[in-house]
């Protein structure tokens, strides 16, 4: 599949690391769920091998190799589909608006217009730290803004670029959004 790529995109990309960072954050909780039932049920097993007098290592040695397997194949799907994710992960700045299109399965997008952007910030949370990587915050008066307008997963430069080429933009269709409206109508339209 190839990625879905834009201008934007390419002056400013997507770090690979997102798809590790991403595959580790997703796993990360069916290895606890996995690691804390299995072993409750060792604890639970060993009991009752004891209370019967019954040493059946064999059993839980299919187990754990049942466990193992099954936690490396939630791993190997995690990251095919992150990779998948990263591969159909759009952004670009067109003349008027920034259009963000995310999701493989179920795609969103958002499209905002840069006069409705109130604010552009770069953020981390402890993956991103742990993986130098950063998410660019678009927000506006809508709710969507908070959850979808964002680009995540880009290095430092990237996310600083991102950034600074976001707020010139807005500032530019700010100040020539003033200029047109503090223009008297008849002066407007000689200029």
């Amino acid at each position: 599949m190839a990625i879905a790529m834009s201008k934007t995109r390419e002056q400013f990309p997507l770090s690979t690391k997102k798809v590790l960072k991403k595959t580790l954050g997703a796993s990360l909780a069916w290895i606890i769920v996995f690691g804390v039932a299995y072993f409750a049920f060792t604890g639970f097993f060993i009991t009752l091998a004891g209370q019967t007098g019954n040493s059946s290592g064999s059993v839980m040695g299919l187990v754990t190799l049942g466990v193992f397997s099954f936690l490396a194949l939630i791993v190997v799907i995690n990251y095919l589909y992150q990779k998948w994710y990263y591969d159909v992960y759009y952004y670009d700045l067109n003349d008027d608006f920034i259009v963000i299109k995310k999701g493989p399965i179920t795609p969103h997008e958002i499209t905002i217009p840069y006069e409705r952007i109130q604010d552009v910030y770069v953020d981390q949370d402890l993956l991103d730290r742990m993986f130098g990587l950063y998410d660019v915050h678009l927000s506006s008066a809508t709710i969507s803004s908070g959850m979808a307008a964002h680009i995540d997963g880009v290095e430092k430069a990237a996310a600083d670029g991102l950034r600074d080429h976001l707020l010139k933009t807005v500032s530019a269709r700010i100040n020539r959004n003033r200029a047109g409206i503090n223009t008297p109508p008849a002066q407007a339209q000689k200029s």
